[in-house]
C-alpha cells in the first residue's frame, strides 16, 4: 500500500497546457520564428528553461535573450491561470478521497515556484499539500528523477512507497527512474508506446477509486 501521493501540476492538477502552448508560440514569434502547438506538446514535462534553450538552439537567437524569453512565457501563463485557470476533472474528488484516508500529498513540478504557488492558490488546494517542490531547485529536470527523490526525502519516505500522478511521458520516465509507482493521465490522443513505463494509464483522474489506490 502506498504511503504518499505526489502530483505533477501542469496538465494534471490544472488545465494549463493550452496556456503554455499559447505562451511559447507567442514568445518564439516575438523572436521572429514559428512553432506549432504540436512542437510545444512534444516538450511537455520539461522545465521552461530547458524548453527555451531547445528553441534557442533550434532557431539560433542570442542565448543571452533566453532569460527574457523564459520570463515572458512564465508571466504569460501566470496571467492566464490567475484569470481563468481551472482544475482538471476529478482533482477535488481525488484529493478529498486521499485526505479521508490520511494519505500525505505533495506536488513535484517543473514549473517555477512562483507559478506553482499561483496555481495552488487559484485552485485553493495548497493547504492539502504537505510538500511542494520544483525542479528549479534541482540540478536536473524531468526526465531525471531528482525532483521526485527530493520530494520523497522531504516526506520522510522511501521512494518505493510513493505513487506519482503524471500527464507527460517525460514525467512518467522521471517517476519510474525514482523507483516510484506511477499512474499516467495523458492528454488524448496519446501514443501508448511513450507511456509504456506507467503502471496504469487512465484518461481522467475521475477514474481513480480507493480500490485503484490500494492495488499499489
Amino acid at each position: 500500500m502506498i504511503k504518499a501521493v505526489i502530483f505533477d501540476m501542469d496538465g494534471l492538477l490544472v488545465d494549463s497546457e493550452p496556456f503554455w502552448q499559447k505562451a511559447h508560440i507567442a514568445a518564439v514569434a516575438d523572436e521572429g520564428f514559428t512553432i506549432t502547438h504540436d512542437d510545444v506538446r512534444e516538450m511537455a514535462g520539461k522545465g521552461t528553461a530547458i524548453i527555451v534553450q531547445d528553441w534557442q538552439e533550434r532557431f539560433g537567437w542570442d542565448v543571452a535573450k533566453n532569460p527574457e524569453v523564459m520570463d515572458k512565457i512564465v508571466g504569460n501563463v501566470m496571467t492566464q491561470i490567475v484569470a481563468s485557470g481551472t482544475a482538471m476533472p476529478g482533482v477535488y474528488t481525488l484529493i478529498n478521497l486521499l485526505n479521508e484516508h490520511d494519505i500525505p500529498l505533495a506536488v513535484a513540478s517543473s514549473s517555477v515556484p512562483e507559478l506553482i504557488e499561483a496555481v495552488l492558490k487559484k485552485l485553493d488546494i495548497g493547504q492539502f499539500m504537505k510538500v511542494v517542490h520544483s525542479t528549479q531547485h534541482e540540478e536536473r529536470s524531468k526526465p531525471f528523477p531528482d525532483v521526485f527523490l527530493s520530494t520523497a526525502k522531504m516526506l520522510g519516505l522511501d521512494p518505493k512507497d510513493c505513487l506519482v500522478f503524471e500527464d507527460s511521458s517525460t514525467g512518467v520516465r522521471a517517476a519510474k527512474a525514482a523507483n516510484m509507482k506511477c499512474i499516467a493521465v495523458p492528454e488524448s490522443p496519446y501514443d501508448p508506446i511513450k507511456f509504456h513505463e506507467a503502471d496504469l494509464v487512465v484518461d481522467s483522474l475521475e477514474k481513480i477509486t480507493w480500490d485503484t489506490l490500494v492495488s499499489f
